[in-house]
């Protein structure tokens, strides 16, 4: 006998597929239903019972639910997108490695069927295992060949299999939030890759020379490992849009690796130790300087910096050229700079420098010249006097200046728009650069003195120009509490007092703190200004204490779902007493899932807002009222609100690593001001 054609073949399978929808099809009843019935009858004596309640998981008590696995897969199949996140799992389920795996002896043709058959199956593409305990990877990844994304962030893994590298499309591979104590070897085979996600692992040392095989590279995060030095293969990577090496050790940063990135749009390299921006400037070959002609932002805060070049004497026009003209972003606050040297000589595009908490004694060489400056902060320096000339630059909307000792601008101007008025009426008056000091009149200072303590400006003008110099005690060198790595997991108000009286700035990162210590503001709460408390288990936010002076609050790495509910006059009442100087408030690495309109009300100082890598999946424009800078980078947003355009505060918007697809990415590419542009551009009129 022959066999049956397939024409036979399909024929009999459509058939079967009709039989099977008949049966399936049953008038309902049986023991099943009659006792269904019976019990919701309401018969006296008759007591409905349930299977024992099961305890929800994290994700469904955020409103979300869990499809089973098996639902996954079939899905995965017709998409190509595989999504296991947030599922606890130790390991990647068997199920999945099966997915694709057919028995011969059971294939059924049909084609008459709405989908789900073997033959409709899709190459999986994407492979998603976030926010999991997953401690090693299967070999069988090599399995699925068309893989162009593999998302593995927030596990456990420490090593990888070296059949990865068989997976010759691969083009994204997100590795952050593990335990990789280096780079596995594995890694620098997978030279199709186009980004490559490393941060927060536990990386030490040297960066592995073989970094400079990936030279399709153009995004690159190392950020929050211990890396101590950057290998001249690096300048390789000649594909480098951009290159995140933020909390590191690093202590150079060479420019024969950075010239070689003509592509480079953004560079972090904030949270070091590099003592000097540019090095080896001095080493290229006569008259060439160097060119950065794309990048768009620079991060450079609180990275040691004491010179932007290792080139010494004073004549700043000597030097070769430091020539960044995209550059719209230049971010080197908490540094210990008194010049920027030759830095601004090129940025005709600049419009936002911060450089708040240096050592600035008066306006920097080539800051009077930028016509594009539209923000300049400059808190918290050596300032003694502003002049007059700032006046004159048209574009500058914001400039700030509180914390420094300013006596030639009244403490009642508290405005940029009234200094700005005040600095040209002086123009007109007294001509350019004219500073009288005596200007700031008896009383001008008398009047001062009442103003409000929220003032712009941190001077401390004389009560009267009669009044005598007299002496003070010299100052009390400051003190650092430091309880980092100390396996905690409580603390006592006693133990603080012993190991440090009357700080500013307290570090208690790297322990196993699950609750925000009490003891804390109870010891030394009045004097601190910095708190750094990352790499703990802490849940909530400790709204409840007040911390006058704080102005920098670290709890990134932590357990945090949410912030909490809080009602307006709470907001407020927690913005006034506990922490009406916050400044700086750094969440990343939490489970966010939402952050609330009330911030502004409770933080009212707030300038910068770090949020990334949570599970954020939406922006409430009304929550970032009043910042300046805000980085929602690693999230889940799906969509931006075009009313975000509305807060004309932001300066700096970092929004890497999210879900949404508008704007695109050549207008993200161009910077913050172009997104805001954009997202005002997409408000329906009135």
């Amino acid at each position: 006998m022959s066999k049956p054609s397939i024409r036979e073949t399909i024929a009999a399978a459509r058939a079967k597929k009709a039989e099977d929808d008949a049966k399936s099809k049953t008038v309902r009843g049986g023991k099943g239903d009659e006792r269904e019935a019976f019990i919701g009858s309401g018969v006296p004596g008759v007591r409905k019972s349930g299977p024992v309640p099961r305890r929800p998981t994290e994700v469904e008590l955020l409103g979300h639910v869990q499809k089973p696995i098996k639902s996954v897969i079939a899905n995965a199949k017709g998409t190509g997108i595989i999504n296991i996140s947030s599922r606890e799992l130790t390991e990647v389920p068997i199920e999945v490695w099966n997915m694709y795996h057919v028995d011969p002896d059971k294939i059924v043709v049909d084609f008459s069927s709405s989908g789900g058959g073997w033959y409709d199956a899709v190459d999986l593409t994407r492979f998603v295992a976030s926010d999991n305990k997953i401690t090693h990877l299967n070999a069988r990844i090599h399995e699925f060949g068309a893989l162009v994304s593999v998302d593995l962030r927030s596990n456990e893994l420490a090593t990888l299999p070296e059949e990865l590298g068989e997976l010759k499309v691969l083009v994204n591979l997100i590795l952050s939030s593990n335990m990789f104590a280096n780079i596995p070897k594995v890694v620098f085979r997978l030279t199709t890759l186009l980004d490559l996600q490393l941060a927060n692992n536990q990386i030490f040392g040297p960066l592995d020379s073989a970094i400079g095989n990936l030279s399709r590279l153009e995004s690159l995060d190392l950020s929050e490992n211990q890396l101590t030095e950057l290998p001249q293969e690096l300048s390789n990577l000649k594909a480098m849009r951009k290159l995140k090496l933020c909390k590191n050790m690093l202590t150079e940063l060479s420019v024969s690796i950075l010239s070689q990135m003509p592509k480079l749009t953004e560079l972090d390299i904030s949270n070091n130790q590099l003592g000097c921006l540019f090095s080896g400037l001095g080493e290229l070959s006569e008259g060439d300087g160097l060119v950065l002609s794309s990048l768009v932002r620079l991060d450079a805060r609180n990275s040691g910096l004491n010179r932007i070049t290792d080139i010494g004497g004073n004549d700043d026009t000597s030097k070769p050229r430091i020539e960044l003209k995209a550059i719209k972003e230049l971010l080197l606050s908490q540094n210990n700079l008194s010049s920027l040297e030759n830095l601004l000589f090129a940025v005709p595009q600049l419009y936002y420098l911060d450089i708040r908490a240096n050592k600035f004694t008066t306006i920097p060489t080539g800051v009077l010249e930028l016509s594009t400056l539209r923000n300049l902060d400059m808190a918290s320096n050596q300032l003694e006097h502003v002049p007059s000339e700032l006046g004159n630059m048209a574009e500058l909307t914001t400039f700030v200046w509180e914390g420094n000792s300013v006596r030639n601008v009244p403490r009642s101007t508290t405005t940029t728009d009234a200094l700005m008025k005040l600095l040209r009426r002086r123009m007109e008056t007294d001509g350019p650069s004219a500073i009288d000091m005596k200007a700031f009149s008896v009383s001008e200072a008398s009047t001062s003195s009442s103003s409000s303590s929220s003032s712009a400006t941190a001077s401390q003008a004389p009560a009267s120009s009669k009044t005598a110099p007299t002496s003070t005690a010299p100052k009390k060198p400051i003190q650092n509490l430091n309880l980092c790595k100390k396996a905690l997991s409580e603390i006592s108000k006693e133990e603080i007092l012993e190991a440090c009286s009357d700080p500013q700035i307290a570090a208690l990162d790297f322990n196993s703190l699950t609750r925000f210590p009490v003891a804390l503001q109870e010891a030394v709460g009045a004097t601190l200004t910095k708190i750094s408390i990352h790499h703990n288990k802490i849940s909530e936010f400790p709204f409840s204490l007040s911390f006058p002076f704080l102005t920098s609050f670290d709890l990134s790495d932590n357990s945090m779902i949410t912030l909490g509910a809080l009602e307006d006059d709470a907001a407020e009442g927690i913005g006034r007493d506990n922490y009406p100087n916050l400044n700086e408030l750094i969440l990343t690495a939490n489970r966010l899932t939402e952050l609330p309109v009330w911030l502004p009300k409770t933080f009212p100082k707030l300038k910068t807002l770090v949020a990334s890598r949570n599970k954020l999946t939406a922006i409430e424009p009304r929550a970032m009222e009043g910042l300046v800078t805000l980085d929602l980078s690693g999230n889940e947003i799906g969509t931006l609100p075009p009313l975000l355009g509305n807060v004309r505060t932001i300066k700096s918007l970092i929004l890497d690593g999210n879900t949404f697809r508008v704007p695109r990415r050549q207008v993200m590419d161009q910077g913050t001001e172009a997104v805001m542009d954009y997202l005002r551009g997409r408000i329906p009129p009135q």
